[in-house]
């Protein structure tokens, strides 16, 4: 048995068949497809504890990617851990190549033809963040990735759980949210506060918002539209560490606090959300219906993440327990993360150094927007 190297092409047959077994730790947590360029999906047979079996790889198309992906990477881990990994193709068992960053989806091999010849492409590159940021980077909107279970993490609930519970007539207004203005014309919210609206505009204007990528996974969604105000940096060379103070900005309860922009101050009291999320973290700033989507910043103003949820109390009064302000934000890395898939850039922006707290609020006031969905 020998190690295959990254780059290397392989002569396959026209019905190559594929068996792929996971040595490493967590590998029950693995998941394998081929995924073809125009987003058809060909799911691999489990046979066992990181065993996975394809009798043809070549089934519906000439061009596929054989992708190992982590099911439940909101828990976080990498398909690294589950290394070694050994691949039979058409009976010939070797190892592939381990990838040399940590990666929660790692693309391990690709299937083409070329002068009437299928190869195999052995690679060992991937995505930090997962098989959803495959998807996105290869534009494959509406792609269903097997074995995933979707679900919303326990104990989490969104911040305007009063949003949509049944279809409305077109144009009826179904509620508000937050957004930040992370570039010209570019605001970043959650995906759940535009997931059933068709018409969303800033604040109580007319100027339209149009979504251009949406996130489900990590709650987040770009739109793209005019919005006077000035942009937030994003913090991204430091991380945020625990205890940090923060405030958080959004449009709470309009109908019932007001038109004006809330800030609140607190904390960060977790590195991860629930079910041990790493892609968001905890924080005790208070917050209310209408805030999902608003700024978390710290002492200078730069952005560290998105607010998304509160803990649901209702869930934790049934275990007899009390929890004040325990809320989840979106790392600001993850906004990052879509900006990139997305296609599109963030323009240069120094990070804030002026932690004079006026200055801090008064920069906010400008960066941080209402959004207006309805039917």
């Amino acid at each position: 048995m020998g190690m295959l190297t990254a780059g290397q092409r392989i002569p396959i047959s026209d019905a190559a068949d594929i068996r792929i077994h996971f040595q490493g730790r967590d590998a029950e947590r693995i998941g394998v497809a081929g995924i073809c360029a125009d987003g058809a999906v060909i799911p691999f047979d489990r046979q066992g504890n990181g065993v996975w079996h394809c009798p043809n790889i070549n089934q519906i198309s000439d061009q596929i990617e054989v992708i190992a992906y982590i099911l439940d990477d909101r828990q976080g881990g990498f398909v690294d851990d589950c290394y070694p990994v050994e691949v039979t193709l058409e009976g010939v068992t070797n190892n592939f190549p381990a990838p040399i960053q940590q990666l929660a989806a790692v693309i391990l091999a690709e299937t083409y033809l070329k002068n009437g010849q299928r190869r195999m492409k052995i690679s060992n590159e991937g995505f930090t963040f997962g098989i959803e940021a495959y998807v996105r980077a290869r534009n494959l909107t509406g792609v269903e990735v097997p074995f995933r279970a979707k679900s919303v993490p326990r104990g989490e609930g969104r911040a305007d759980p009063s949003r949509r519970e049944r279809s409305r007539p077109p144009g009826h207004m179904l509620g508000t949210g937050s957004g930040v203005l992370i570039a010209p014309d570019l605001v970043v919210t959650n995906a759940h506060v535009i997931e059933e609206g068709s018409n969303f505009h800033v604040g109580r204007g007319r100027d339209r918002l149009v979504p251009i990528a949406v996130d489900p996974l990590h709650d987040l969604a770009l739109l793209q539209g005019p919005t006077p105000g000035n942009i937030l940096p994003i913090r991204l060379g430091c991380p945020i560490w625990l205890g940090e103070s923060v405030i958080a900005a959004g449009y709470p309860l309009m109908d019932v606090l007001g038109a004006d922009i809330k800030v609140t101050t607190g904390n960060i009291s977790g590195l991860t959300g629930s079910m041990s999320d790493v892609s968001r973290f905890q924080f005790t700033a208070p917050i209310g219906s209408g805030s999902s989507g608003g700024a978390i910043v710290d002492d200078c103003g730069n952005l560290v993440g998105i607010i998304a949820a509160s803990l649901a109390h209702r869930d934790v009064h049934d275990r007899g327990s009390i929890s004040e302000n325990v809320n989840f934000g979106v790392k600001a890395a993850m906004v990052y993360e879509l900006v990139a898939a997305a296609g599109l850039s963030l323009p240069s922006c120094q990070p804030l150094t002026d932690s004079n707290r006026r200055e801090v609020v008064n920069r906010i006031r400008s960066c941080v927007v209402s959004i207006s969905v309805s039917a």
